[in-house]
């Protein structure tokens, strides 16, 4: 209901705004020079500063794309789309992943404000007039742009268009590891309890043997504090790795529990070839983790979403923002054939990119 809501709230606003509004056969775009103002102050507050931020961005840029290229090429992953659902699961496919919707409007405009801002400010820093800036609607997809003077770019040197070309992805990457760390070392260590709530024992287990016995307390492993990272939560497999280390068939483990040491010899299962001790564990949280989980899960799809959308965007694909480096360089040092050569780079790319999406229905 909610969504009907939103796409009918939508659809009035563009009717009564559709006179400042392109339509372009399945693509809406809104003009507005109202935020420029807005770029120009946070530009103007230390331009140097922002060069010297797009200088840096050149280089993670450029880390990225030939990461991400290698990776392409080399291991060629399963490359998927993320659509909004209207489930309030996730649910993964071969080909697509699909998140609730709200979480997805969330996560889109967590990645295009800040990327288009941050083109907008070094292109403001660099003296590059912004004719507008925007919002667009592809089919159900939103989007937004800042548009700078294309004549003003194509004069510039070539220092001054790999800032603005790279200053997006870079964002995006900025984003996700913020949003990472600041889950990682703030809010995860002030939510989480020390140790682990036994949830099952398997009494045939070696923990069952032991002594072990649901919902007791695990505090301590080898005489090590236990404590649950957040790596560890996302993984939901690694517990108690930091504290025991890897674990090998018929080593004992001390566990202790609820104030009592229980000797854990580890077993082997030839089925799945590996050790095991029989339990089930979580960690326990200090607040109310019907609020705290879905805050964690929302700010975990936007660092990996963040991430993800960067690279793919500075990818050496023309038009993306990888493309447009490329071409730069080329205009740059090789100015007869760069388009030739650009286009060549692009085709392969894309070549790769596709098949990695479509082997999923091969």
């Amino acid at each position: 209901m909610s969504v009907i809501i939103f796409f009918a709230i939508l659809g009035i606003l563009i009717y009564k705004d559709r006179k400042n509004i392109d339509f372009k056969f399945i693509l809406i775009m809104r003009r507005t020079k109202r935020f420029r103002n807005l770029i120009d102050r946070i530009a103007k507050i230390s331009p140097l500063f922002w060069k010297i931020v797009g200088t840096f961005a050149i280089l993670i840029c450029f880390f990225y794309m030939l990461q991400g290229t290698y990776i392409l090429f080399i291991f060629q992953p399963q490359v998927q789309l993320v659509l909004p659902s209207l489930s309030s699961e996730v649910s993964v496919e071969e080909w697509y992943i699909g998140i609730p919707f709200w979480t997805w409007i969330i996560v889109i405009f967590s990645i295009l404000v800040p990327h288009e801002l941050s083109h907008g400010i070094i292109a403001r820093a660099e003296k590059i007039k912004l004719k507008s800036v925007g919002l667009l609607l592809l089919v159900i997809f939103p989007g937004a742009f800042v548009e700078p003077d294309e004549n003003e770019v194509k004069r510039s040197k070539i220092m001054t268009k790999l800032r603005i070309f790279a200053a997006g992805s870079f964002a995006n990457f900025v984003v996700s590891f913020i949003i990472f760390y600041l889950s990682m070392y703030a809010i995860w260590p002030l939510s989480v309890n020390p140790g682990l709530l036994l949830l099952n024992v398997t009494p045939s287990g070696p923990a069952g043997m032991a002594g072990l016995r649901p919902n007791m307390m695990i505090t301590e492993a080898n005489g090590k504090p236990v404590t649950t990272t957040y790596i560890e939560y996302l993984n939901q497999t690694s517990y108690l790795f930091d504290e025991v280390g890897e674990i090998k068939p018929n080593q004992t483990v001390n566990i202790k529990a609820d104030g009592k040491i229980y000797n854990v010899k580890v077993a082997f299962n030839e089925t799945t070839n590996t050790t095991y001790m029989g339990v089930i564990f979580t960690p326990t949280f200090r607040v109310n983790k019907q609020i705290l989980l879905p805050i964690l899960w929302l700010l975990y799809m936007i660092s990996l979403f963040s991430l993800a959308i960067g690279i793919v965007n500075i990818l050496p694909i023309y038009p993306l923002d990888g493309g447009l480096m490329i071409e730069a360089i080329t205009d740059e040092f090789a100015k007869r054939r760069s388009k030739q050569i650009v286009m060549t780079i692009t085709f392969l790319v894309l070549l790769i990119l596709v098949y990695s999406f479509v082997k999923a229905f091969l």
